[in-house]
């Protein structure tokens, strides 16, 4: 490709953000200093992604070029002949009608598409890469799906790469009523990459892969028996379906049309996801709401960076599943999420419908000067999505003298469940708990016993994060 800034930001996006942290060795730690990251890094990763995006794309609207002296169909040919490319880049007039219609009557999708390329292209490309085929194939998700992994099309065709159900299971996609992994942009990125180095075996040629990838490989042998056993994808043109005939040269267009965005006046959107990502192992039933309130991040984001959970839940029954954060929500939410999933696993081995009936209080908040709901979260130990919820704020905007409810559980609140179960015990950690001192606070409990009902390693705990008291 031909800007090398292109490739450094787009795989640099892929990185996975991993945090070493030194055990800690004294027990009376204050927890805000444990388990964080260094401010620098927290606040300045996913800016520093989304200031290369705004350098690369250059999103002030560009001048118009002079007036070219040579035809129109001249300077498609031209543009198209200095691509670089190992799949043919053929131009007549049914690839310049695709071209203007991306550059002209679809200028604003093409502008949808160029943000959304910058979060899928490179897990295209690495897929595609891994294979050892050409990285321009990543185009044809601009024409299956516009880079939309919920689209569905009227035959029921899913995902960035419209797999059909046969055919994605048959390369390896799981597809049920929970999870359909022909929505989840890097398994059907593999499963398509290995289609087309199904279909370049059989054709040795990619004009007609691409042809097969949309109509199917029965069809395109019956247009070359049709055609007299020709293999040139033009030679073969008028035999195929109709769909098949204007797929390749949307393909050529929607290649052009990408790398050529600029001289037609068209800007990228300002791009809405989060750059920089990484995963947690789920291996517990969570909701999208659950993950949502202890990760801070909306459930807007989390459904864009997770697709393929068709009802917004994770299922437990599958083992382990991946989630995908923001990386620095990612790194948070895993300190708590070990506490999180073994008291899930114990509500429902106890056949309880809650994560805990907690004993709760319910308290009023004025607003003071200054205070902001990041501030007033941590002061109750809750999170900033709580707050806007229980008072149905709609941004973080706050007035001095505004009255805000605040829920949470009363302290040493407690767990009963019917029958001869033993008592649960609950607690939620404030600002400044260290481990020895909430041990203190119930009989019988203790540092090593609390370290092991909640999966935690050291002192790592953090406010807000729920513990089990055994």
């Amino acid at each position: 490709m031909k800007r090398l800034i292109y490739c450094l930001l787009l795989l640099a996006s892929l990185a996975a953000v991993t945090v070493a942290q030194e055990p800690v060795q004294e027990e009376e730690v204050a927890i805000e200093d444990i388990g964080r990251l260094p401010e620098s890094f927290e606040m300045s990763l996913d800016s520093l992604f989304h200031q290369r995006y705004k350098e690369y794309y250059n999103l002030a609207k560009p001048q118009k070029a002079t007036a070219e002296t040579r035809t129109l169909d001249q300077l498609y040919r031209k543009r198209l002949h200095a691509m670089e490319s190992a799949i043919p880049l053929t131009y007549n007039p049914i690839v310049r009608e695709a071209i203007d219609l991306y550059v002209n009557k679809r200028s604003r999708l093409l502008g949808r598409m160029l943000a959304k390329a910058t979060y899928y292209f490179p897990i295209i490309e690495s897929a595609l890469d891994k294979h050892g085929l050409p990285l321009e194939l990543k185009y044809l998700a601009i024409v299956e799906s516009a880079l939309n992994p919920t689209a569905v099309s009227r035959a029921g065709a899913t995902g960035l790469w419209q797999f059909m159900l046969p055919t994605g299971k048959a390369y390896g996609l799981y597809i049920d009523s929970m999870i359909d992994e022909r929505r989840d942009p890097y398994k059907s990125s593999e499963a398509m990459a290995r289609y087309f180095q199904d279909m370049y075996a059989l054709y040795g040629d990619w004009m007609l892969s691409i042809a097969a990838y949309n109509c199917g490989p029965g069809n395109v042998n019956k247009a070359i028996r049709r055609s007299g056993g020709k293999t040139d994808f033009w030679q073969i043109y008028q035999y195929l379906p109709r769909e098949t005939r204007s797929y390749v040269p949307f393909y050529i267009a929607a290649f052009y049309a990408m790398e050529h965005y600029n001289d037609h006046d068209i800007r990228p959107n300002i791009i809405s996801m989060p750059l920089s990502t990484d995963t947690v192992h789920i291996n517990t039933r969570m909701n999208f709401q659950e993950i949502s309130r202890w990760s801070e991040v909306s459930l807007e984001v989390i459904q864009e960076l997770n697709p393929q959970y068709k009802k917004e839940i994770i299922p437990g029954n599958y083992g382990t599943q991946i989630l995908r954060l923001p990386a620095s929500n990612a790194c948070n939410f895993s300190l708590v999420k070990d506490s999180l999933m073994l008291a899930k696993r114990q509500q429902m081995a106890a056949g309880a419908d809650s994560l805990a009936v907690e004993r709760v209080e319910e308290i009023i908040h004025k607003v003071r000067r200054g205070e902001t709901l990041s501030r007033i979260a941590k002061k109750y130990g809750v999170t900033v999505n709580d707050l806007k919820r229980w008072n149905q704020l709609s941004s973080t905007r706050l007035s001095i003298g505004q009255r805000l409810k605040v829920s949470r559980p009363a302290d040493g609140a407690t767990s009963h469940q019917e029958g001869n179960q033993p008592t649960t015990r609950y607690y939620t950690v404030k600002r400044g708990d260290t481990l020895s001192g909430i041990a203190r606070k119930y009989k019988g409990a203790t540092v090593n016993g609390i370290r092991k009902a909640n999966n935690i390693k050291g002192n790592n705990i953090k406010p807000g994060q729920r513990l089990i008291i055994p």
